[in-house]
């Protein structure tokens, strides 16, 4: 089989499972709603028939008994409770799985007996997990008498012959033995086939006195209509307008826009450096400038994926985890059209699930505990998605119970993770930024979800990949809110250039607060560590990167001196000289490139080392606890 026609239809199938995944999801708050049903019918169907072409006889014989059981609940035959949703999500894991063993180049195995068994069981109608009653008891009240159906030709007032259909009650037969609607219509048919012949049939009454048309007599006949096209249909065009690209060439794209935004550059410090006031040549480098923004623009947004493909997978994630604790919960989405890069969206999958699932065990009470505090027995948890400039925020807001910065101090000296010494000069903000040390956890016991120390410190580690940072938010009783900051895309990185004495270094803007000047005052060792004050109530570690980038210190009063205030701490540097959007380059040749995010060439055409502050930091923490 073509490799290009399998990776094409992996990549499909997954989207499918994906949309089929949220559509039942829906389900359960709506099982009659046609649309739903006809687009989750329609996924597998879609399954079956592309699984048949590449000779997957396994995983068609799976999407097959879905099917089955998807036909039945558009027919109105069957209604959908919770086990059955249950079922079919399963199933789809399955699936999943059977994909991946495809990727890999190999023949699906079959799925498991005893849930292809429960699938087929709840197709035949046959399996009430939830101990609710099959649709057709559900009728009882109405039908609790009915036991035989009589048929016989009467006459109208008008004279006309039509047939006249009546339930009897027969007190020897039990409910559960009553005809279902479909033997119903089968035994109709035949009645009027030998009555009249097939299709002669003059009509039929529904009442002894009301005459009916043989039209009526076709429509009451004939089975369930299908489920009409629905609105959110995805219209027929699309496959018109739409071509699948390997996200490859894109990644390549980007980086040949990438040399040409450093070519830019370069060309606009060389005709600064002419001055010779020449306006056709600047004219024709602003126009050059602007076409290179719009190219620029313009392949970035090829990579733009909207956030709903980062949430999709969050509804039957709060689902499952809320009922593994008994926990009531109701999950918001919000910004699901914001666009992001791909590579961003691929990366923070993981590590937003597992935010989710924190804010569920440990942020949000029990149903008993929040009435207790005067809440409602239902816990809020809201993720959106906020476009701010060149920037998006992912936030995880919950309503819980809010975290106790110094109950988290003091688990983390329990754990040894700090020592004595560090914890008696934390703030509260640096006490609530120990959960994401590697090894912490505020849990007691492990569960299936959390307890085991892992996770925080790789949501951190993967958001500074990605560029980005972490803040917390949280008060006591009204819950905490988790802001993961991100660039749009990966492909161009703003950067501040700044000088140490000679030497031009980088650092990217997304990590710069501001910029200020250092009052000498201002500056005190505490425990053996010089601090800064740059605020009324904010103390943070003073960086001497002269120091640490090339061993000399630089001398407040007597060399120039700037400051760059950031998260870490602020940063003391010779000189800050301005913005420029760069692209990186990989380090490989250097012991000190874990400092480094990489490198890129300035418009003056020097190569330029792009300082990673996280990496430096650590490397700090580290030669000082030794």
């Amino acid at each position: 089989m073509d490799n290009d026609i399998l990776q094409e239809f992996i990549a499909e199938s997954r989207e499918l499972l994906a949309d089929a995944q949220g559509q039942l999801l829906r389900l359960e708050a709506a099982p009659a709603d046609a649309g739903v049903l006809g687009a989750i019918f329609r996924a597998f169907h879609t399954l079956k028939g592309g699984a048949g072409f590449l000779e997957a006889q396994h995983m068609v014989d799976w999407c097959h008994h879905l099917e089955d059981l998807l036909d039945k609940l558009r027919a109105h035959k069957l209604t959908a409770d919770s086990g059955m949703i249950d079922a079919i999500l399963r199933s789809t894991d399955v699936i999943e799985r059977m994909l991946d063993e495809m990727a890999q180049g190999e023949n699906p195995q079959p799925g498991p007996a005893e849930l292809g068994a429960l699938v087929q069981a709840y197709a035949r109608g046959e399996q009430t997990a939830s101990a609710q009653p099959k649709p057709a008891e559900r009728e009882a009240p109405r039908h609790a008498e009915a036991g035989h159906t009589w048929l016989e030709p009467r006459a109208d007032v008008t004279g006309q012959i039509g047939l006249y259909v009546e339930k009897k009650p027969a007190s020897t037969a039990p409910v559960a033995e009553a005809k279902h609607e479909d033997d119903l219509e089968a035994l109709f048919d035949q009645t009027l086939d030998s009555l009249y012949g097939k299709g002669g049939a003059p009509g039929i009454a529904t009442t002894p006195t009301a005459p009916a048309t043989a039209q009526h007599a076709a429509a009451a006949a004939s089975s369930t209509p299908p489920a009409p096209a629905t609105p959110s249909a995805e219209p027929q065009s699309r496959e018109d307008t739409t071509i699948r690209v390997d996200s490859a060439r894109l990644d390549q794209a980007m980086n040949q826009v990438g040399e040409l935004v450093l070519l830019r550059n370069r060309l606009s410090a060389a005709v600064a450096r002419l001055n010779q006031g020449d306006e056709a040549l600047v004219r024709m480098v602003r126009e050059t400038d602007l076409a290179v923004n719009d190219l620029q623009s313009t392949v970035m947004r090829l990579r733009m994926q909207p956030c709903k493909r980062l949430f999709q997978s969050l509804p039957r994630v709060v689902r499952d985890a809320s009922r593994n604790l008994s926990k009531k919960v109701r999950l918001e989405l919000e910004g699901e059209d914001v666009e992001i890069d791909k590579t961003v969206i691929d990366a923070l999958s993981g590590p937003l699930i597992h935010l989710v699932r924190n804010a569920l065990d440990h942020g949000l009470e029990t149903p008993q505990d929040r009435q207790t505090a005067g809440k409602s027995e239902e816990g809020k948890l809201k993720v959106a998605a906020i476009h701010l400039g060149d920037k998006v925020q992912i936030l995880v807001v919950d309503d819980g119970r809010g975290m106790n910065p110094h109950k988290i101090m003091r688990s983390a000296l329990g754990k040894g993770i700090i020592s004595e010494a560090d914890a008696a000069r934390l703030s509260e903000r640096e006490m609530l930024d120990l959960i994401f040390l590697p090894g912490f956890s505020t849990k007691e016991q492990v569960s299936e979800l959390s307890g085991r120390g892992v996770g925080m410190d790789v949501v951190r580690s993967a958001v500074q990949q990605l560029r980005g940072r972490v803040d917390i938010a949280t008060r006591p009783n009204q819950g905490t809110t988790l802001t993961l900051e991100l660039p749009l895309t990966l492909a161009v990185l703003p950067v501040l250039y700044f000088k140490l004495r000679r030497e031009t270094y980088a650092l990217p803007v997304s990590v710069v607060d501001n910029l200020m000047e250092i009052n000498p005052e201002r500056v005190h060792s505490i425990s053996g560590r010089l601090m800064a004050q740059v605020g009324q109530d904010r103390i943070v570690p003073y960086i001497d990167l002269g120091l640490q980038l090339q061993g000399v210190p630089l001398h407040l009063g007597h060399d120039p001196c700037e400051g760059i205030l950031t998260e870490q701490g602020l940063l003391i540097v010779s000189e800050a000289v301005g913005t420029e959007d760069s692209v990186v380059k990989p380090l490989d040749i250097s012991a000190q490139s874990t400092w480094y995010q990489g490198a890129t060439i300035s418009g003056s055409g020097d190569v330029v080392l792009i300082l990673d502050m996280q990496a430096l930091t650590r490397a700090m923490r580290t030669a000082q606890a030794a």
